[in-house]
């Protein structure tokens, strides 16, 4: 019967042994998971902030971009309102110049003025005594009508 006491104890005793090394090994388990989980946590913490460094870093580039072109949108802009600037003054000179605004006084040009003050005078003369003449038919033409209807 001791025997079978000892035995028995001996299976009791392999079972909590076997029963604690089991919890020790849970416990370690525990201790793993945990582990895993936070490490895969912090990677994707820092995986958001490279994301994050590199939206602003992409940002910064784009912005960068931005002030490149806006400078050469610039200079372009600038080119053709010279260019459309000349070719508007060239345009203006040209039509100025077909329309004689342009007039450019020479040694004959008082002696050209005086003649066609000259003749402006005659014109302005005969229009005057036309009109003066004109009324005297038009109440003689009024009176003679006048007369024949009475």
């Amino acid at each position: 019967m001791a025997e079978e006491k000892t035995k028995e104890i001996k299976e009791m005793a392999e079972k909590a042994s076997d029963l604690a090394k089991n919890i020790w090994l849970a416990g370690l388990g525990a201790y793993g998971k945990a582990f895993d989980e936070a490490q895969g946590t912090y990677q994707k913490v820092t995986d958001k902030v490279k994301q994050a460094q590199e939206s602003t870093k992409m940002f910064d580039d784009l912005v960068e971009k931005g002030k490149q072109l806006e400078g050469e949108t610039q200079e372009k802009l600038q080119e053709v309102k010279e260019k459309a600037n000349v070719n508007l003054e060239e345009r203006l000179s040209k039509v100025k110049e077909s329309l004689t605004f342009n007039f450019k006084k020479t040694a004959d040009s008082d002696e050209l003025l005086g003649e066609i003050s000259n003749k402006l005078d005659l014109v302005l003369s005969a229009l005057e005594s036309k009109e003066t003449k004109a009324p005297a038919k038009k109440t003689a033409t009024r009176k003679a009508a006048a007369s024949k209807t009475a």
